[in-house]
């Protein structure tokens, strides 16, 4: 078995380490909370002193944003301290783009592989982690990216290839993008209909009954915003501002997402950067209109996840 090494054992770093774990790999963990290495450790991981002593063959970066991942890599007793030629970092972290640009250009200049990539997962990360019920996306050379998919696969059912390292981070901000976009448009429709006296649920019938599935999905998930699924409003906002951030030094308009990013403002302001999308753009419309949305809910509850077919997929090649 491969030596794997992981830096950051936060909300998804802690079910990364178990997964990881159970899987029969040795692993030597990092974090700047002695608490959750102590964790780590109690389960069979080998505690490192600084991101540079965890440093293996394969070595993950999980953490929040990119100024961490900047600290753990490119800080004092950082990975790069210790990175050797050919070894492979596994940036699977909230950062942007322009971070893993950054960081593929400074491996390459030690002759290390950089590997950019994002984790997708339906439920609640301490749960679905552990059970390998998730999928990662990665990006980077066909070849660099064949030497590591076998142990990713080993960790999650799926695993997609994309071309450049980059682009999982791209992707994953462009999917936060539609995601809440979507659930204030929805808010607002559902407020609309509300204070005529028309309740959203029929709405949903309606849209489902002429075969509208694409609008219906949209709504009924909206509906399904009394659960703990997805990620908090919180992060949200910090993908909303990268985005926002790289359309700015591209000098592109992004007038929608700008708009969205202030009403998540808002959302914030009221105390509801805890909920997650839906819930939260459901109580800011809640709060602006005066209107009560509760019975614009359907059941919460989720089908158990059926186990997927291992695979994994290379995508633009």
């Amino acid at each position: 078995m491969q030596n794997i090494g992981l830096i950051g054992l936060g909300n998804a770093g802690r079910p990364m380490a178990q997964r990881i774990l159970a899987k029969g790999y040795r692993l030597t963990v990092f974090d700047i909370d002695p608490d959750s290495v102590r964790r780590a450790v109690e389960i069979g991981a080998r505690a490192a002193s600084s991101a540079a002593q965890a440093v293996q063959e394969i070595t993950i970066t999980l953490l929040p944003s990119a100024v961490e991942v900047r600290q753990a890599v490119l800080g004092d007793s950082g990975v790069l301290m210790s990175l050797e030629s050919g070894q492979t970092l596994v940036d699977l972290s909230g950062t942007d783009p322009g971070c893993a640009k950054e960081l593929q250009q400074r491996l390459t200049e030690r002759q290390a592989v950089f590997i950019g990539g994002t984790i997708h997962a339906s439920g609640a990360p301490a749960v679905v982690i552990p059970q390998g019920r998730f999928s990662i996306v990665v990006g980077g050379e066909k070849i660099e990216l064949t030497s590591v998919a076998g142990f990713l696969n080993d960790v999650a059912d799926t695993v997609i290839c994309l071309p450049e390292p980059w682009m999982p981070k791209a992707f994953k901000i462009a999917i936060i993008l539609f995601a809440t976009t979507n659930s204030i448009i929805t808010a607002e429709i559902c407020s609309w209909l509300t204070v005529q006296g028309a309740n959203p649920k029929l709405f949903l019938d309606l849209l489902q009954t002429t075969g509208s599935t694409a609008a219906a999905s949209r709504l009924e998930e909206f509906m399904r915003r009394n659960n703990n699924d997805g990620g908090a409003l919180s992060n949200s906002y910090k993908d909303f501002r990268q985005a926002l951030d790289v359309a700015a030094k591209l000098q592109i308009p992004m007038p929608l997402a700008s708009m969205a990013n202030q009403i998540q403002e808002m959302a914030r302001a009221g105390g509801l950067q805890r909920f997650n999308s839906p819930a939260a753009m459901g109580k800011l419309y809640e709060l602006m209109t005066g209107t009560d949305l509760t019975h614009a809910t359907v059941d919460a509850g989720k089908p158990e996840a059926k186990a997927r077919e291992r695979r994994v997929v290379y995508l633009g090649e």
